[in-house]
């Protein structure tokens, strides 16, 4: 029998092999040669009524094993890893004047981007908040928040968002064209891998966002971010 899985309060490496114990077992025994690439695709739901809960964070399906760690149910894309997606498949989007942009997004960017922020990041972050994150959360951005999460540094050359009440450590990074076409000295990339690391460092989960992933499959894209934002450590619930 495997011991009980709760929610902590900060999720550890120790407690991730718990949690995930049951499915690696499992799937080591009947998947061997499939076992590492299936689990990367899945998210521990929960363990309630001697029931482990695990979801394929692309699919969607679920397995659930039962507390010995014998299969209860398996939902037939719950264990697929393979996914093909077409290749240069490109956005096919109307023109910034021809095409719908939602109040909510105007009147987000409007408050919260300052004119020189809105000159550099302005497209990006419409198209962003218009077809990726506004459909996450039902448009609604109040709790987003422009800024640097940890408030340790200025940052020259990226502008970061994070949603303030989500429950987990979210930060989207708009990378500014002088890094993404190397039109910086060694100092001020080095500057610009600090920011980044410094995030990770603290548990954040950063999507990287650029033009060129604006302009390719967006279906690949929410996936990214679905991925993202199911790796995601909880936040501290004295933290901003």
């Amino acid at each position: 029998m495997y011991p009980q899985i709760n929610f902590p309060k900060k999720v550890t490496e120790r407690w991730l092999n718990r949690a995930f114990a049951p499915l690696s077992d499992y799937l080591n025994r009947e998947h061997p040669e499939d076992a590492r690439n299936i689990m990367a695709y899945m998210t521990f739901m929960y363990n309630k009524d001697q029931r482990f809960y695990y979801r394929n964070c692309i699919t969607n399906d679920s397995i659930v094993l039962d507390q010995s760690g014998e299969l209860v149910s398996c939902g037939r894309e719950s264990l697929r890893y393979k996914f093909e997606y077409p290749e240069n498949v490109r956005v096919d989007r109307p023109s910034k004047e021809e095409r719908f942009v939602h109040p909510n997004v105007t009147r987000w960017m409007a408050k919260s981007l300052n004119k020189k922020t809105e000159v550099k990041y302005g497209e990006e972050v419409c198209i962003f908040l218009q077809e990726l994150w506004g459909p996450f959360v039902n448009f609604d951005f109040n709790d987003l928040k422009a800024g640097y999460p940890i408030k340790r540094a200025q940052t020259r050359y990226c502008l970061y968002l994070y949603p303030s009440e989500f429950l987990t450590k979210i930060a989207i990074q708009f990378v500014g064209d002088e890094i993404v076409e190397r039109r910086c000295s060694y100092s001020e990339y080095s500057e610009y891998e600090k920011q980044a690391r410094n995030l990770n460092d603290e548990g954040w989960q950063v999507i990287t966002v650029i033009r060129e992933f604006l302009d390719r499959d967006l279906d690949q894209f929410r996936l990214y971010i679905s991925k993202a934002v199911d790796l995601a450590e909880p936040r501290d619930p004295i933290s901003g």
